[in-house]
């Protein structure tokens, strides 16, 4: 019997493993704006290479950017770094499935100085 497909999976790049992890969350961007929030805690549902999909009281909206800190048993950085989010679902309990997909902010050049120092 054929397997039903997820309307998502064409668009993952990566496998997702279910994992139940704790996320620290906080809106950095919205509409190319730069914006200062305050950190909000919250779980995975799933995670893969290339983004992961958790559960928050606060919704996002599509092409947010945001700061995670995945951290497992407060000892183990899984991720730091930056996501843009790509989906935001509404669930029955009234908190938010947001999916994110991982982006780097950081510039690839190296400054001037660093060029000079280094040779």
């Amino acid at each position: 019997m054929p397997r039903k497909m997820d309307p998502f999976d064409e668009r993952r790049d990566s496998i997702r493993a279910k994992r139940i992890i704790t996320v620290r969350h906080r809106l950095i961007k919205r509409k190319s704006r730069k914006v200062n929030s305050i950190w909000q805690l919250a779980t995975t549902e799933n995670m893969s290479l290339s983004g992961l999909l958790f559960v928050s009281a606060l919704s996002y909206q599509v092409d947010d950017v945001i700061e995670l800190q995945v951290v497992m048993s407060g000892v183990l950085d899984i991720f730091n770094g930056y996501g843009k989010v790509v989906r935001v679902n509404k669930n029955k309990s009234g908190y938010y499935q947001v999916a994110v997909k991982y982006v780097d902010l950081k510039s690839k050049r190296r400054p001037a100085k660093t060029l000079i120092s280094s040779r």
